[in-house]
């Protein structure tokens, strides 16, 4: 019988997590990892009254009890599916079964959680980051949530983004959307009362930023493309940018470090802009990805989350 001391939830092509695994095995802690695309695989018992987890997978069991000291949580806290309707009434209760149990894993409170399920989903909301990034002293653009047409803003140019995650089918091959930049009018000849988006005031020219914080740790990177900003969304040409280590200002990195702790996070990755000489917040991802900035940046941010865990 294995006892767990750490428990990560992610899924198995989560190059992210094997950093973090290959790093807790160095520390000789004893981990499971439950990948949310392996559900079938898994057994479990939950005996509620003994407060005790027992898991077995290729026949090995492990026991998670009060003995657990922290979880790190890759999965989302539901799923974005652009293919529903090709799942089977079984596949869809399959879905939402097992990820509702993983969910019901907030059982084990007294464990550290990198993080809280119900923390991320709350710190998901766009609006509301915006609203406590202001509350903590970070400057934000001026911005507009609307399916109106005939709205006013008396800004030139806008960025345009989804106010989710927007995760679609086209063709039968997934595509995303991206933030554009458009002029006011181009962007009112489009119809928008289906769904509200946001619109945000373009800060053009800028300079990129990256915070990505673990526990205690921060991580500041500088993204630029041959030494300049990028104009607009800079995740379009990700492949071929810089990422290089800076050092924040430490009142922006104090702001960054309080609204991860109003959010009630342990962990997330703050996209900031450097626009007129001064800092605006643009977004949180709480589950962001980092894994490219270990080797682009040497940013071992899988050594601050470990800190963390262990």
């Amino acid at each position: 019988m294995n006892n767990i001391e750490v428990l990560i939830l992610s899924n198995k092509f989560d190059f992210t997590t094997d950093y973090v695994c290959v790093e807790l095995r160095k520390r000789k802690v004893k981990y499971l990892r439950i990948n949310r695309d392996s559900f079938r695989f898994y057994k479990v018992e939950f005996d509620v009254n003994a407060e005790e987890l027992l898991m077995t997978s290729d026949k090995t069991k492990y026991l998670i009890n009060g003995g657990l000291k922290s979880v790190y949580y890759r999965a989302p806290t539901y799923f974005r599916e652009t293919f529903l309707k090709q799942f089977s009434a079984e596949d869809q209760l399959y879905n939402s079964q097992w990820m509702s149990f993983i969910r019901n894993l907030t059982f084990f409170e007294d464990a550290k959680w990198m993080n809280n399920p119900v923390d991320t989903y709350k710190a998901e909301n766009k609006i509301l980051q915006l609203k406590y990034a202001k509350e903590v002293g970070l400057r934000i653009p001026d911005t507009l949530i609307t399916n109106n047409n005939n709205f006013k803003f008396n800004k030139p140019n806008v960025a345009v983004k989804s106010l989710d995650t927007a995760l679609f089918s086209i063709d039968g091959k997934e595509a995303f959307f991206y933030t554009n930049i458009l002029s006011i009018k181009e962007f009112k000849a489009y119809d928008i009362s289906l769904f509200p988006v946001i619109i945000q005031h373009n800060l053009d020219p800028k300079v990129d930023y990256r915070v990505t914080i673990a526990g205690n740790k921060v991580y500041s990177t500088l993204i630029s493309e041959n030494g300049k900003g990028i104009s607009g969304d800079w995740r379009k040409k990700k492949d071929t940018l810089n990422f290089v280590d800076c050092e924040m200002p430490d009142s922006i990195k104090e702001k960054c470090l309080r609204l991860l702790k109003k959010l009630n996070l342990n962990f997330g990755g703050i996209d900031l802009v450097k626009y007129d000489n001064d800092f605006y917040f643009i977004e949180i991802n709480p589950t962001g990805e980092w894994a490219w900035l270990v080797d682009t940046a040497n940013h071992k941010i899988y050594e601050g989350i470990c800190d963390f865990l262990s």
